[in-house]
Parts: structure tokens; sequence; C-alpha cells
């Protein structure tokens, strides 16, 4: 959320400038203050760039934790370094190539166009998520509520630890209807543990991140998903012949995601967990029992 800050930042700070030298050419409308125009878009411009190689610095240092990056991600790299050598361009003429003065407002736009792409590119697509997924609704007597999914998640690791581990909450994946039965089974065992908002906050939670939607899963998805993906570290057989218990599989997934964040979002990982539950996990049954008779 920072990064993403720190780029609307970048686009507001250059939007600013780029209206100040409008101002100054005299495009806007004739100024009768032309210098004050013109140091603020210096000053301006000098915020900008700052603040561009703040935002380099922090991307470059994200960069050296991952071994691959994914297409939007690589687009969103290759635009943001293609910004440097246009500042550093705009620079040269300001300060040693005066001649091509007139030709700095087209450099400035090719700025600007180029902070525009990369702002909608992560950071607006990133906050237009962040917003959706902080609210889940939740059928609770007949009504829909609405729960705060961030309030959930710090319901579930102050009190579900009090009894066990977070791992243990952490290694299911299940249905709407068994979260809600899990929740219910825990309240049973100590009532005071959390009232019914905090209940139902934490059922938010953990359906919002650990549900699976049986409406919406498709086993073909799953299968695909683990094809193009799992191979990228081993092969996919050694996938299709594990024998694990449905726990031992979500802590796989959660593992494989570790290894690399961009391998699977929760979406995928949720199709991947439901394909090997409702296939591998059948076949594994299948097999035992062929051997048993």
């Amino acid at each position: 959320m920072l990064n993403s800050l720190l780029a609307f930042s970048l686009l507001g700070i250059g939007s600013i400038n780029a209206l100040f030298i409008l101002f100054v050419i005299g495009q806007i409308a004739p100024s009768k203050y032309p210098k004050f125009f013109l140091w603020a878009h210096r000053i301006s411009g000098y915020a900008f760039f700052a603040l561009y190689i703040g935002i380099c610095i922090i991307m470059f240092q994200k960069l050296e934790q991952l071994n691959g990056l994914p297409p939007k991600a690589a687009i969103h790299a290759y635009i943001g370094i293609a910004i440097f050598p246009l500042i550093l361009a705009k620079i040269c003429i300001v300060r040693l190539y005066k001649k091509f003065y007139k030709s700095l407002p087209i450099y400035g736009m090719f700025v600007l166009i180029a902070v525009y792409l990369q702002v909608p590119l992560y950071a607006g697509l990133y906050i237009i998520f962040a917003i959706k997924s902080q609210n889940i609704a939740l059928l609770e007597k007949g009504r829909l509520v609405r729960v705060n999914v961030n309030t959930g998640r710090g319901i579930v690791q102050q009190r579900c630890s009090t009894c066990h581990s977070l791992e243990r909450v952490y290694a299911y994946a299940k249905t709407e209807a068994g979260w809600r039965d899990y929740v219910s089974r825990m309240r049973a065992k100590d009532p005071s543990i959390m009232s019914d908002q905090e209940a139902l906050e934490a059922l938010g939670y953990l359906v919002k991140n650990l549900g699976i939607d049986e409406t919406r899963m498709d086993l073909q998805v799953g299968m695909k998903i683990i094809i193009e993906k799992c191979h990228t570290c081993h092969s996919v057989e050694r996938v299709f012949t594990s024998r694990k218990t449905p726990e031992e599989w979500v802590k796989t997934i959660e593992l494989m995601r570790s290894f690399d964040p961009f391998l699977l979002n929760d979406s995928e990982a949720r199709q991947v967990n439901y394909y090997v539950n409702k296939v591998l996990m059948i076949q594994d049954r299948e097999s035992r029992e062929q051997k048993t008779d």
C-alpha cells in the first residue's frame, strides 16, 4: 500500500509540474508571474526526481528477493526503468544543450505518460483490490452482513492461538459451511473466547482467505494451473503421484507459494487445492481399496 501511495504521489507531482510549465509557456493563459511558475516547476521537478529515485530503490530491493517476474510485473519494471533516461535527457538539455530547449515540454510529456502508464498498471489495481478485499458479505440470520476481513485476521491471530498454533488453522481450506462448523466447535469448547460479532468477523477472514467456493471451482482450471505452474520447480509427475492428506496438501501449496510469491495468487491456490482434494485424494483412496481387495 505504501508503494502504491508513493506511486500516486509521483503522478500527482508530475501532473502539477506539467501544469506549471504550461503556465510558463502561456498555453493555459498568459501569466503575470512567469518567474514564480518557473521556480515552482523547478522545485516540483526536484521533488519528482527525488521521489522517483526513492521508489526505484524500494523496487530494486524487492527485485533482489525474487527469482523471476510475471509478464505484468516485467512490463511495469521496464516502463519504470525507461523513465530514468527520459529524465536524464531533460536535465542534459536544461544544463548542457539549451539549443533544444523548445523540445523540453515534449520530453516532459513522455515522462508524464510513462508515469501514468505505471500507476494504473500496478498501484491502481492494487488499491482497488485492497479496498475490495477488506470486506466480505456473509449471510447471518437470514440477512447479509458485511464484516471487515482485517479485523477478522486480528481476532483469529489473537484468540485462536490461545488454544493451539495458528498453523493448525492455516492448514485447512474449507467451504463456508465447513468454517462455520469449525468456529462453532471452537466456541463450544470455550464460549468466552469470542463474542457473536467477533466470531462473525473471524469467519469472514477464514472464508475470504482460506475458503473454497465450490460454485466457482473448476477441476479443469485446477489441473491447468498445476500443469502450467508446478513444472517451474519440479516435474508435474511429482504432483500427480504424491499421496498426501488434505492438511498436507494445503501446507505443500503454501510452501510452494513461499518460495515464489508470484507462483499462485489466492484464487489459483484455492483452485489447485480443490483439484487435489477432489481428484488426487479420490484416486489415492481408490488405489488403496484396490490393494486391499
